[in-house]
C-alpha cells in the first residue's frame, strides 16, 4: 500500500521530537527561555550528535537513541554545572516583559512558515516515498542505510562508503544522515519517506523559528517585524526550497537552517542587537553549543558564519576603541586590543583563504557582472526569476539601518554575502574567484542559498520602517485622530481620546496589510513558482527518471525474497542499481558513482559478463560473495555513456542467468563461477 502525506504524521511528530529534544534539556539547563530555548533546541540537538558521532571514531557503540540520551544527560550536566559556577557572580538580567502581540506575531509568521512551506515540500516531493532523481542522492541514501546496518556514525568513517565497506577515514559531515537514521529507527519508515519527512521538519520548522530569533535579536520585539520574519522565511527562492532540488544538497539544508540561529548568538554575545535575558557566560556557552553541530552538518556553513561575524568583530572593534578614546587609555590598551582584533580576524581570513574541500571547486561561473548584480539585490540568483517585493524591502531595510546606524553591521554581513555570490557567479575561473570561494566548492547555488539569511531580517527591517511610514501619514492627515497621552494636543488645548479602533488604524492595520501584501505578492510571484516546478522535476518518478523508474522499482521491491541477506549485488552506479543498498538493503558492491575501488571490484568491472572457473572474476566472485548482478539499462543520472565492460550486454553472457525481470529492469545470477 502506497503511504500518503497523513500516514506520515507520526514520522514527523518523531523528527521533531529528535530534532528538538535534547536540545531544549541542554538549553534548559543552560538557562535559556522562550523563544531563545526553541530557537537554539536544533542546533543544540545537533552538536549532541556531533559530539557523540566524533566519540564513536575512538569509542566502539552503536548509535541509536541509547546512546543519545547518554549525551544528553552528560551535555545537558556540564551545562547545568557550569551555570551553577558562574551564577553568583553574573545573575541573569532582569527580563523585560514581552507583549502579547509579540507573542502573537510571532505564533503568526511561524504558522504561516509551517504551512507554506510544509505543503510546498510535500507538492514538491509529490508521494512520501519519491526520491530526487539527483546524482547526489546515492550517496545520501546509502550513507543513511549504513549508519542503521553498522551503527557507526563517526563523520571520519562514513565517507569511506564512497569507497568501499572498510570503515576507512574518509571525512564526511554526516549529521543529517545520523538524524535521518534516528527517525526511521523511531517511526520504522522506509528510508525515503523518512527523508522527505525530516526535511520538512528542518525547512517548516527549524528554518523558521531561527529566522525568527534573529528578527527578534536585530529588530527587537517589534510584531510586524517578527511576522514578516516568518512570512519572508517561506518567501525565498534561494532557501529552503534549493537545497531539497538542486544536488541533491540535504547537509546544506539542515546546516544553512540552524545559520540563523548561530548568528542571533554572535549577536548575543557580541552585545550588537536586543540582547535576551542571559547572563554574560550563558551567551557564550549558548554561541560554543551551535558552532560543533554547525561544522559537522556542513563545514561550508560554518565559514559562512564567519564571513557574516566580520561585521560583528569590525562594530566591536570600533565600539572598544571609542571606550579606550573616551577614558583616554593608554597606548598598550590600545595595542593589546588590536593585536587580539588582528588575530581574531587574521584566522578568519587564513581560514576562509586556505580551508579547501579536496578537489572539488570545478563550477564554473553563471551568469554576467550585472546579471549578478541584479540578482543579489532583487533575489534573482542562480537564474531565478525576480522577487522584487523582498528586494524593495532589503532596500528599505539597508537604508534604515545605514540611517540609523543599528544594526549597522547587519549592511556589512548582506554586503559580504552579496560579494561573495557576485564573484562566484560571474568572475572568470582563477585564483581570485577560488580564493573567495573555493570552500563553497566555487558553487553559486550553495552560495546563493546563504544569502537569504543576512536578506531576511534586513527585509523584515523594512517591512517595520514602512508599518511606521504609513502609521505616520495616516496620522499626520487633518482628520487623524491626534492627542498624547494626557489626551492634550501640542497647543494645550484638550484633544478628544482616540478610541481602541482609531489606535488600531492608525498602528495595526498599516502593519497587518504590508504582511498581507507581502505574502501574497511572495507566494504568488514567478520566484516561488519556478521553484515549484524545478523542484518538481526532481522527484519526478517515470520511466524517463534519470535514477530510478517505477519498474526499477517493482524490481528492487522483490529482492527480499530472491537474494540473500548477505549478498553482495554487483551493477552500475551512474543508472541507480546502487540504490539496491538504501532501498533493499541488499549490499551493493558499488555503493556510489565516485571513489576508489578495490582489486576484486575492478576485476569484476572488467570481465564479470566472460567469468570462467579459476579466473580473476570467478575469484573476486567467491571472495566477495557478488553472485547477484543487477542491470538498469543504458539510462544514466546525468545523461552520459559510462562503459562498464564487464557489466555490457548481460543478456548475452553465458557467465549469468536471468532471475527476475521487470520492464527493462532486470536481476541476474552469476552461474559460471560454481
Amino acid at each position: 500500500m502506497a503511504v500518503t502525506w497523513p500516514d506520515t504524521v507520526p514520522v514527523l511528530v518523531a523528527a521533531v521530537a529528535i530534532l528538538f529534544a535534547p536540545g531544549l534539556a541542554a538549553g534548559a539547563a543552560l538557562g535559556l527561555r522562550r523563544l531563545t530555548l526553541l530557537a537554539i533546541a536544533p542546533a543544540f540537538t545537533i552538536t549532541i550528535i556531533a559530539l557523540a558521532a566524533t566519540a564513536n571514531q575512538v569509542v566502539d557503540f552503536r548509535w541509536g537513541f541509547g546512546v543519545l540520551a547518554v549525551a544528553t544527560a552528560l551535555v545537558s550536566a556540564i551545562v547545568l554545572g557550569l551555570r551553577l559556577l558562574w551564577q553568583r557572580r553574573w545573575p541573569r538580567p532582569v527580563a523585560r516583559p514581552i507583549g502579547r502581540s509579540a507573542v502573537l506575531a510571532t505564533a503568526a509568521g511561524l504558522l504561516f512558515a509551517f504551512a507554506v512551506i510544509a505543503v510546498r515540500f510535500a507538492a514538491m516531493f509529490q508521494a512520501p516515498s519519491r526520491v530526487s532523481q539527483t546524482f547526489d542522492n546515492i550517496y545520501h541514501l546509502n550513507a543513511v542505510r549504513w549508519i542503521l546496518d553498522t551503527g557507526i556514525v563517526s563523520p571520519l568513517k562514513i565517507g569511506g562508503l564512497s569507497y568501499q565497506f572498510d570503515g576507512r577515514t574518509s571525512f564526511y559531515p554526516d549529521m543529517w544522515h545520523a538524524l535521518v537514521s534516528l527517525a526511521v529507527q523511531a517511526s520504522g519508515a522506509p528510508i525515503p519517506v523518512a527523508v522527505n519527512v525530516t526535511n520538512i521538519a528542518i525547512g517548516a520548522i527549524v528554518w523558521p523559528l531561527a529566522c525568527v530569533f534573529l528578527v527578534r535579536q536585530v529588530a527587537g520585539p517589534r510584531p510586524v517585524a517578527l511576522v514578516s520574519a516568518g512570512v519572508l522565511s517561506a518567501s525565498f527562492a534561494a532557501f529552503p526550497y534549493l537545497m531539497v532540488d538542486f544536488g541533491v544538497l540535504y547537509p546544506n539544508l539542515l546546516s544553512i537552517g540552524l545559520l540563523p540561529a548561530a548568528l542571533a548568538a554572535v549577536v548575543i554575545v557580541a552585545r550588537v542587537g536586543v540582547a535576551p535575558p542571559l547572563a554574560a557566560p550563558a551567551g557564550w556557552v549558548a554561541l560554543a553549543g551551535t558552532l560543533p553541530g554547525l561544522a559537522l552538518a556542513h563545514p561550508t556553513t560554518l565559514m559562512a558564519l564567519v564571513v557574516f561575524s566580520l561585521p560583528v568583530g569590525v562594530q566591536v572593534l570600533a565600539r572598544h576603541l571609542r571606550g579606550l578614546r573616551a577614558r583616554r587609555a593608554p597606548t598598550a590598551d590600545y595595542v593589546r586590543r588590536l593585536a587580539v582584533a588582528g588575530a581574531g580576524f587574521g584566522g578568519a581570513a587564513i581560514a576562509l583563504l586556505v580551508v579547501r574541500p579536496p578537489g572539488a571547486a570545478f563550477w564554473p561561473p553563471r551568469e554576467s557582472l550585472l546579471t549578478a548584480l541584479h540578482g543579489v539585490v532583487a533575489g534573482a540568483v542562480v537564474g531565478r526569476p525576480a522577487a522584487y517585493v523582498i528586494g524593495a524591502l532589503l532596500v528599505l531595510g539597508l537604508i534604515t539601518v545605514i540611517r540609523r546606524r543599528a544594526p549597522l553591521w547587519l549592511a556589512g554581513s548582506y554586503a559580504l554575502g552579496a560579494a561573495l555570490y557576485v564573484i562566484v557567479a560571474s568572475f572568470p575561473q582563477g585564483s581570485l574567484r577560488t580564493g573567495f570561494t573555493g570552500i563553497w566548492y566555487n558553487d553559486s547555488f550553495r552560495v546563493a542559498a546563504l544569502l537569504p539569511v543576512v536578506v531576511l531580517p534586513l527585509a523584515a527591517i523594512g517591512a517595520a520602517w514602512l508599518a511606521d511610514a504609513i502609521s505616520s501619514a495616516i496620522h499626520r492627515r487633518p482628520n487623524a485622530p491626534e492627542g498624547g497621552p494626557d489626551g492634550a494636543d501640542g497647543a494645550g488645548t484638550v484633544a478628544t481620546r482616540p478610541t481602541t479602533s482609531a489606535r488600531l488604524a492608525v498602528t495595526g492595520l498599516p502593519a497587518l496589510s504590508i504582511v498581507v501584501v507581502l505574502a501574497l505578492s511572495a507566494q504568488s510571484g514567478p520566484a516561488l513558482a519556478f521553484a515549484m516546478d524545478t523542484g518538481r522535476l526532481a522527484y519526478r518518478f517515470d520511466a524517463e527518471s534519470p535514477l530510478l523508474s517505477p519498474d526499477e522499482l517493482v524490481l528492487l521491491g522483490r529482492l527480499d525474497s530472491e537474494v540473500p541477506e548477505d549478498a553482495t549485488v554487483v551493477g552500475s552506479p551512474w543508472t541507480g542499481t546502487s540504490l539496491v543498498y538504501a532501498l533493499s538493503d541488499r549490499r551493493a558492491l558499488i555503493p556510489h558513482v565516485y571513489g576508489e575501488r578495490d582489486t576484486d571490484t575492478l576485476r569484476l568491472m572488467r570481465s564479470l559478463r566472460d567469468a570462467e572457473p579459476g579466473t580473476p572474476a570467478c575469484e573476486a566472485v567467491a571472495d566477495l560473495d557478488a553472485r547477484y548482478v543487477l542491470d538498469f539499462g543504458d539510462r544514466e543520472i546525468h545523461g552520459g555513456d559510462s562503459v562498464i565492460a564487464g557489466l555490457e550486454d548481460l543478456g548475452e553472457s553465458a557467465a549469468v542467468e536471468l532471475v527476475d525481470s521487470e520492464g527493462d529492469a532486470r536481476l541476474y545470477r552469476v552461474t559460471a563461477c560454481g
